[in-house]
């Protein structure tokens, strides 16, 4: 090599991919290795493998009781048992039982997760109702151990900043049972708990970016089809809404009417009205654009709105009013990253994000990706770069 040349980096050979693998090496983006009946990487994490479709999804071993075992502890458990000797269940198919690690999990939602997903209506909820719910409807307890366990990621507290199996294991069953339940009639006291079970599964999916890298981050990374999965978070929330109308008289949520209220506040049909000049420019809006003729026209209204709250008042309900909006075309926009669309998002997480923590999970390593997504492939596009909120 003659000195000052670079030397001439090899290729990889390409590895074999595993075809038949289990599904908990699907799920974990993993090589199988597809040893019957336990491939060796469920082995070393603990998982039960799961070649068939009789085994849940990152079931842990820890975890595997036969039915026998857990009724008989039920029937042992005192009616006043405290938390380190709870076990719950829905019906009589389905029993769990919180190990040691699940119970420091609930204790930290209890006293600091619940605190910071909503104000002191959400809490009051929860205090007065759902936190006894969760003992009663497996599917909303694994949801609640699994925000707690992406809050402990956020504040570092946890050893990885990556999912942890035990995070990805209760997420999993929250969602199985989950779907589980929507897919029968559903009762009226099965109602609240399915609305409270749809926004923990609605942060989850938010916060679901396990990347700590901005090049591993969308719009840089390579392609995957659960990049922009959130953005079916609206509308799956609100068709869900016209199923359990959490603002019918006989519903615990009905207290955060006011929230409610800010999330549907009504958007101009036309025109110009209080968006700004450059946001107008920018978008291509004039007094006969609508949400029709438009891809960003519902956005760009609703994103005014936010942008003129002072910067320490910001609340969940403008936030959230912006997020109902990013679908249809202004999705299939972000889909194949239209630029515009791009920034009116880095728009949007430069505010939401001092809203909540799992909005600034997601926007600490997508912001920045976004922008320099922007800066590299539109850098002659003046009217884009005058307004990135934020540059490497």
């Amino acid at each position: 090599m003659v000195s000052g040349d670079l030397p001439v980096e090899k290729k990889q050979p390409c590895k074999r991919k595993s075809r038949f693998g289990c599904r908990n090496c699907k799920l974990r983006k993993l090589k199988c290795d597809e040893t019957k009946p336990h491939c060796v990487k469920c082995h070393t994490y603990g998982l039960q493998c799961n070649f068939g479709f009789a085994v849940p999804d990152l079931q842990l071993l820890s975890e595997v009781r036969t039915k026998q075992e857990v009724v008989r502890r039920f029937e042992l458990s005192s009616p006043r048992a405290t938390i380190s000797n709870a076990i719950w269940t829905n019906d009589t198919s389905t029993y769990f039982m919180l190990d040691l690690q699940d119970q420091e999990l609930f204790n930290r939602f209890r006293y600091r997760t619940l605190y910071s997903l909503g104000g002191p209506e959400m809490v009051a909820i929860y205090e007065n109702h759902m936190l006894a719910v969760c003992f009663a409807r497996p599917f909303l307890m694994h949801g609640t151990l699994a925000v707690t366990a992406v809050h402990d990621r956020y504040l570092g507290i946890s050893a990885t900043r990556r999912r942890s199996l035990r995070e990805s294991y209760h997420w999993s069953q929250c969602t199985v049972m989950f779907n589980k339940w929507l897919s029968q009639p559903i009762k009226e006291e099965n109602k609240d708990p399915i609305w409270a079970t749809a926004g923990i599964l609605g942060i989850l999916t938010f916060s679901s970016i396990n990347a700590c890298l901005s090049e591993e981050v969308w719009p840089l990374g390579a392609s995957d089809s659960s990049d922009l999965e959130w953005l079916r978070l609206g509308t799956g929330k609100m068709a869900l809404w016209h199923v359990v109308n959490p603002l019918r008289p006989e519903s615990v949520f009905r207290t955060m009417s006011e929230t409610f209220s800010r999330m549907r506040q009504p958007l101009p049909a036309r025109g110009t009205e209080g968006v700004s000049v450059e946001l107008l420019q920018l978008c291509g809006i004039d007094e006969s654009s609508t949400g029709d003729n438009n891809p960003y026209f519902t956005v760009a209204h609703s994103l005014s709105r936010l942008l003129e709250v002072p910067k320490n008042d910001i609340s969940l309900g403008p936030v959230m009013m912006i997020l109902r909006h990013m679908h249809n075309d202004f999705g299939s926009c972000l889909k194949r990253k239209d630029p515009v669309a791009l920034l009116l998002l880095c728009l949007w997480y430069t505010r939401a994000r001092e809203s909540k923590w799992w909005i600034d999970l997601r926007a600490r390593h997508e912001l920045p990706a976004i922008c320099a997504y922007l800066q590299r492939n539109h850098k002659d596009n003046k009217a884009i770069l005058a307004l990135i909120p934020w540059r490497k």
